[in-house]
């Protein structure tokens, strides 16, 4: 009898500590942030010729293009942690395209749709004031629109585009700066569009924006 008194309360107490254990779990499960799965990475269509020639074969420019590809799939989808965003753009970046859905969203406005990546024609490459970079100059088109309907006025302006490679080779888009004595008036850079095409985003509520985070692979 002695021992059945002892037990009792001991059970009893390995039973609460259990329940307290599940619900605590059960409420850092519930207020855990889930990431929404990203859609399929969408196929790029150029329209009419691909771009070609020496400086289209340029490494840093394939590392540019990626990049672009990369920003308009992210904004369109408001997830700036996607892995082909990371690989292709620096954290600076990344915050900064970041931005323009979640202005939209504060305002309770829809996303804007890109319908593509922003319409680029390179016109020089120069190595970059450290080895392990380089600078990409030409003519840059932003597109994006509440339908994501290719506009008719596709002016360009002049960008640079500040390339870093990293230590596990990946090159980059580390910055952006304008260049407004670069003459874009006559520039008709490539069009390529998403296939399929990209939908109008279903988020309205900033928290749902996946926002951009320092990651392993980021310089310190």
């Amino acid at each position: 009898m002695g021992d059945a008194r002892t037990s009792r309360p001991r059970y009893f107490k390995a039973v609460a500590a259990s329940l307290l254990l599940v619900t605590v779990s059960g409420g850092l499960s519930a207020c855990r942030e889930e990431k929404r799965p990203a859609p399929p990475y969408p196929a790029v269509e150029w329209q009419g010729t691909a771009p070609s020639g020496p400086i289209e074969a340029d490494l840093w420019v394939m590392a540019a293009r990626k990049s672009l590809e990369a920003q308009a799939v992210a904004q369109n989808i408001t997830d700036f942690t996607l892995p082909e965003l990371v690989e292709t753009t620096g954290l600076e970046v990344r915050v900064r395209i970041s931005r323009p859905p979640l202005n939209d969203i504060a305002q309770k406005r829809r996303p804007d749709i890109r319908p593509g990546p922003d319409p680029f024609l390179p016109m020089k490459v120069q190595p970059g004031p450290v080895p392990g970079t380089a600078e990409v100059h030409g003519c840059l088109v932003r597109w994006a629109s509440e339908t994501g309907d290719v506009p008719d006025d596709l002016s360009a302006s002049g960008v640079m585009f500040r390339m870093e490679q990293l230590q596990g080779g990946q090159q980059r888009i580390s910055s952006v700066v304008t260049l407004p004595d670069l003459d874009c008036s006559a520039a008709a850079p490539p069009l390529a569009l998403f296939v399929p095409a990209p939908q109008p985003s279903d988020v309205t509520d900033a928290k749902d924006v996946v926002r951009a985070k320092r990651t392993d692979i980021d310089p310190a």
